[in-house]
């Protein structure tokens, strides 16, 4: 029996998946090389014109970073210039003084204080018209009242611009008539908040006028209290700054421009302001050198002299 031959058979692929692993890889590369390029391109809408985006990477500066300008050392407060030595010279003028003379002095930079004969008190005469006009205001900012609101041809600002530069009665009684500082008004509360040694009594009502005993520590922290008003900033304190800046009186001495307010009746003389000096400060003067007339004249030049004295111990003299 002849043997079969054997031939040997080898498989061989087709050519059809070969084709399709090829377009594939292709396709690959392709996808590869879109998200590349989308990856590059800005997000959230940033603008690229002219310019690298800024999503994009950047070689890093060679260039040292600038070295920050050092911060300057804060300018420590002065020291007090109200000294021992100060105070004798002030005691030493005010010892000389015929009548009753109380002082109410404040150093604003250091918040140092000066009194003399702090105890004895006056009739405040207009100056009780300083705090019902800082009154006035804040109740205005609150919305209570309306110094816009205008009667009998004046606005309420119109009022208080009056009763502070010139000191007008009328126009604290017209402002009174509407707005009265009184106990059941709340004023006399406020005069109390404000550190007044007997605010009961202090009033200023359309059909009585004004009223109140008070000291020259009392006048000092009405103006401490509108300084710290006017600090603030508001319409309204800057329109209240601006009339006691205003004031057209010239009894006490300062330096330089100064808010201020004072009062004059029988046995009643009094000034009060607030310096604006390099060395700021409160300065409240009471005498009982007033009259119903016209401020005497000694008066005058003592609160003159006095002014000049401590604007020199303060180091702001001429």
């Amino acid at each position: 029996m002849a043997a079969r031959k054997q031939t040997s058979r080898r498989k061989t692929a087709s050519p059809a998946p070969t084709l399709v692993l090829l377009v594939l890889a292709v396709c690959a590369m392709l996808a590869a090389l879109w998200y590349w390029s989308e990856s590059a391109l800005p997000v959230n809408g940033e603008d690229v014109e002219g310019g690298t985006p800024a999503s994009a990477s950047r070689p890093a500066s060679s260039a040292a970073p600038a070295t920050p300008a050092p911060t300057p050392a804060p300018t420590p407060l002065p020291e007090t210039l109200l000294t021992d030595e100060a105070a004798a010279q002030l005691d030493a003028f005010l010892d000389g003084q015929p009548g009753s003379v109380s002082v109410w002095l404040r150093d604003l930079v250091t918040g140092d204080t000066y009194t003399y004969g702090e105890s004895a008190g006056f009739y405040c005469a207009s100056t009780l018209k300083a705090p019902y006009a800082l009154w006035l205001c804040q109740k205005d900012e609150t919305g209570e009242i309306d110094l816009d609101s205008s009667w009998n041809g004046s606005t309420g600002w119109d009022r208080i611009y009056k009763m502070i530069t010139v000191s007008s009665n009328d126009a604290a009684h017209g402002l009174a008539g509407m707005w009265p500082a009184t106990a059941d008004t709340g004023f006399q509360d406020f005069l109390a908040q404000l550190g007044f040694a007997s605010p009961e009594g202090c009033e200023i009502t359309a059909e009585e006028g004004i009223h109140g005993w008070v000291t020259a520590q009392d006048g000092g922290l009405s103006m401490q209290a509108l300084y710290d008003y006017f600090e603030t900033g508001t319409e309204d304190a800057e329109q209240l700054k601006q009339a006691f800046l205003d004031a057209q009186h010239d009894y006490l001495w300062f330096p330089a421009p100064a808010a201020k307010k004072y009062g004059s009746w029988d046995s009643a003389f009094h000034d009060m302001g607030i310096c604006y000096s390099q060395r700021p400060y409160i300065l409240s003067v009471f005498t009982s050198y007033g009259t119903q007339d016209e401020p005497p004249a000694e008066g005058i030049e003592m609160m003159q002299q006095f002014g000049h004295l401590v604007a020199d111990v303060m180091g702001q003299g001429e």
